[in-house]
């Protein structure tokens, strides 16, 4: 009888030991140069950690502490692909992790901006898709409306936690965002500058019209 010889190859991710067929995609995946930092983890201040585990049938984020919580996870698409929809890990803060939910592979859907607790994993907050407007890891600021009136504009800073509340007349923004039919609510929101005391940003009112709007955060 004739007998096949399969060589199994074990690959140690985010110590985590997969056995995969030498001849599967999962194997072909990890040699590719773009993919090589995948496996990386994310050592957090709290001591948790953050990695992707992934199988030839999904792949999925953990966040580790004392107790392991599978934050997201994806069937039968690439890794890759995985990690570019759904929860994406920005930055961590003192006070907890700050996530990006794109709903889509494009860039056209806005996010929803999702805050986990440090130490067990847990969802604490989200700013919705409809409420966010923009937000700079670099600068470490939020800007986003408290809730779907567009009354409220909230610029949050990630460092101190602090927030500077923005009061709009009842409807204008949402008049706007009606007028242009805009999906963003960046399209109309332009120039952000954040300087040592203030921080301030213009409303396209018309092709012809700008206002600008300063907000003291100092």
């Amino acid at each position: 009888m004739r007998q096949t010889l399969v060589v199994l190859i074990i690959i140690i991710c985010s110590s985590t030991v997969f056995s995969q067929d030498s001849n599967s995609d999962c194997y072909e995946f990890m040699h590719f140069k773009q993919n090589e930092n995948f496996c990386d983890t994310i050592n957090l201040t709290t001591g948790a950690k953050l990695y992707y585990q992934w199988n030839c049938d999904s792949t999925w984020l953990t966040f580790e502490n004392k107790e392991k919580v599978i934050l997201k996870s994806c069937s039968d698409i690439d890794p890759i692909l995985c990690s570019r929809v759904d929860l994406n890990f920005i930055k961590e803060y003192p006070n907890y992790l700050l996530f990006r939910h794109k709903w889509t592979t494009t860039s056209f859907t806005p996010p929803d901006m999702v805050f986990i607790n440090k130490d067990n994993g847990k969802e604490i907050n989200r700013i919705a898709k409809e409420q966010f407007v923009w937000g700079d890891s670099d600068k470490d600021y939020l800007l986003y409306f408290s809730d779907n009136t567009l009354n409220e504009l909230t610029y949050l800073d990630h460092n101190t936690d602090n927030k500077h509340v923005v009061k709009f007349e009842d409807g204008k923004i949402q008049d706007l965002a009606d007028k242009n039919q805009t999906i963003r609510l960046a399209d109309f929101f332009k120039n952000f500058k954040k300087g040592e005391e203030n921080f301030t940003f213009e409303i396209i009112v018309s092709n012809e019209e700008k206002e600008e709007i300063k907000i003291k955060i100092k």
